[in-house]
């Protein structure tokens, strides 16, 4: 009997006290957790080719600016004639759209939508109306 006994492994010790199997495991994994996180990208970045500033082009007496950052962020103003909306939120791509959905935020506690959903065309994103399409002006030159 005694030779069975022999071959337990001893439990580990912290503190003077034995830690249990389980506890060890979980404490490698939370070690790991860092590591993961520092490899990781958010689950919302998008790809870097889509990211860029964009200007509404043919909508006369209308200004309106989208400004795609590459860690899925984006920021969006609209303005024409005394009308003045703004909009800060994320925004993914995805089956030929580019989906912005907005948050309120400190800057701009009411955004100018909830949700916008623009088609992409070559290099160019069309709202929903089909009246103009947000370029970048590198690809407007084209």
């Amino acid at each position: 009997m005694k030779r069975g006994v022999d071959r337990l492994p001893r439990p580990a010790r912290l503190f003077g006290r034995a830690i249990p199997r389980y506890d060890r495991r979980m404490r490698a994994l939370y070690a790991l957790l860092p590591l993961a996180a520092f490899f990781a990208q958010p689950a919302w970045a998008q790809s870097p080719e889509r990211a860029g500033h964009y200007y509404l082009r043919g909508v006369m007496e209308t200004g309106s600016e989208l400004m795609l950052h590459a860690d899925g962020r984006f920021q969006w103003y609209l303005v024409y004639g005394a009308l003045d909306l703004f909009a800060e939120g994320k925004w993914t791509e995805k089956d030929g759209a580019v989906l912005l959905t907005a948050e309120a935020t400190k800057d701009v506690p009411q955004p100018g939508f909830r949700t916008l959903t623009l088609s992409i065309r070559d290099k160019a994103l069309v709202p929903p109306d089909g009246r103009g399409a947000y370029v970048r002006p590198a690809d407007d030159e084209d």
